[in-house]
């Protein structure tokens, strides 16, 4: 793309050229001129502004966030809620399918939830003793459990005795052993009905109504085209009573409260450009209206087509309005570099021989060439870094030509 510089606005003013030019032609003797020759100059004065380096491209208008809905389910439409143009607001249905029998079987399934879960209520009302039953057998086992300990205590006090077989506490200790191992079972079957079948299967059966009561809901809603942004409608293209399959989008929404344009820089423009700098845009389509851009995204990685490389490049349009609209075209100058207070003069009064450039300076009548030093230069102005003084005319340019005798030809000078 092509690199240009421009003035921000005021300094135009500021280098205009002074005067209308000079006009200066030759008068003969008799108030009448046999030949006349007209020299025509222009002359511009050194000032000082705001120098600014623009890259050039441009692009088309488009909309980064837009959707196209689809229904999830067929059916026939019962309600277009939404028409072309119309602003939407997020979550707002915007066209729904015929949904009587979607609600019969939501309300079906309803049912069946309350049913799960009576039935759960009772296997609870059923089970609530449980706890109480088990702190009854626990009881009986600490019970045996001391029997068992004193029962073994006294076996062990005569177990020197040769018919300790024969003896009242080896009785003892095998009716307290006995005891134990039955007050352990008992514990470890009153234990085991806590968790019942009957609450488990009651609890599951609950949990399936409850995903059926959600897949009814959600069956619901996918017979609904629902915003997913606030947004302005581009297209409806069913209508009440039109049958809607799962593949054709049924409404598509744009947001134009932010807009882009997607631009491709060359190589050789691409390094000058970064993510956050500034660019003015002009569209084909509003003569006179000015917009400002930011630079989003700079591509790390150029395409290659025909052996050119370009970089994607995107620009965020900072002051939308309802006069821009995607799909126009928009002409960007992305603003690269900038200089605050610097002198310049138009780039046509500069003279290049070699590597030396020079100016023509007017000064009390006379035209001084002067060798300049110049920086940031473009199409119409050029930095003066050296050789000129603000205040200073410099010849732009000069032109003769020889025109029909004009009586009484005499000068005019406009503006120096």
């Amino acid at each position: 793309m092509k690199r240009q510089t421009v003035l921000i606005a005021g300094v135009v003013g500021t280098l205009a050229l002074v005067g209308g030019g000079l006009f200066l032609a030759t008068r003969s003797p008799g108030n009448v001129a046999s030949a006349s020759t007209t020299v025509r100059a222009q002359n511009a004065q050194v000032a000082r502004g705001t120098l600014v380096a623009t890259v050039n491209t441009a692009g088309n208008v488009s909309a980064p966030k837009s959707a196209s809905l689809a229904f999830q389910q067929a059916g026939r439409v019962a309600k277009v809620n939404a028409q072309i143009g119309d602003a939407v607001k997020a979550n707002q249905v915007l066209m729904e399918l015929d949904l009587v029998d979607l609600q019969l079987a939501l309300k079906n399934v309803q049912a069946g939830l309350a049913n799960a879960q009576a039935n759960l209520d009772n296997a609870k009302a059923k089970n609530s003793q449980n706890p109480n039953q088990l702190i009854v057998v626990k009881a009986q086992v600490d019970k045996a459990i001391i029997t068992l300990q004193k029962a073994q205590s006294d076996y062990n006090a005569v177990a020197w005795r040769g018919d300790i077989g024969m003896t009242s506490q080896a009785a003892a200790l095998q009716t307290a052993t006995i005891d134990y191992q039955s007050a352990l079972a008992n514990f470890n079957q009153t234990a085991a009905t806590i968790n019942d079948s009957a609450l488990r299967t009651a609890q599951a059966q609950l949990d399936q109504a409850q995903v059926s009561l959600e897949q009814a809901q959600r069956n619901i809603e996918k017979a609904k085209i629902v915003a997913p942004f606030d947004g302005i409608v581009n297209t409806v293209n069913f209508s009440f009573g039109d049958t809607a399959g799962t593949n054709a989008a049924a409404v598509t929404i744009v947001d134009l409260a932010t807009l882009q344009i997607k631009v491709t820089l060359a190589e050789v423009d691409i390094a000058k450009v970064k993510t956050g700098q500034t660019a003015q845009l002009t569209l084909d389509a509003l003569t006179g209206k000015t917009y400002s851009a930011q630079v989003q995204t700079v591509a790390p990685v150029g395409t290659v087509t025909q052996g050119v490389v370009n970089y994607p490049v995107t620009l965020v349009v900072q002051n939308v309005d309802g006069a821009i609209k995607p799909g126009m075209t928009a002409n960007a100058a992305i603003v690269v570099e900038r200089r605050e207070n610097v002198l310049m003069i138009p780039n046509r009064a500069v003279r290049t021989q070699g590597n030396q450039r020079t100016v023509t300076v007017l000064f009390k009548d006379e035209q001084i060439t002067t060798p300049i030093s110049v920086g940031l230069a473009n199409d119409s102005f050029v930095e003066v870094t050296n050789g000129l003084q603000e205040g200073d005319v410099v010849l732009i340019q000069q032109t003769q030509t020889r025109g029909a005798n004009v009586p009484g030809a005499q000068q005019f000078n406009f503006g120096r």
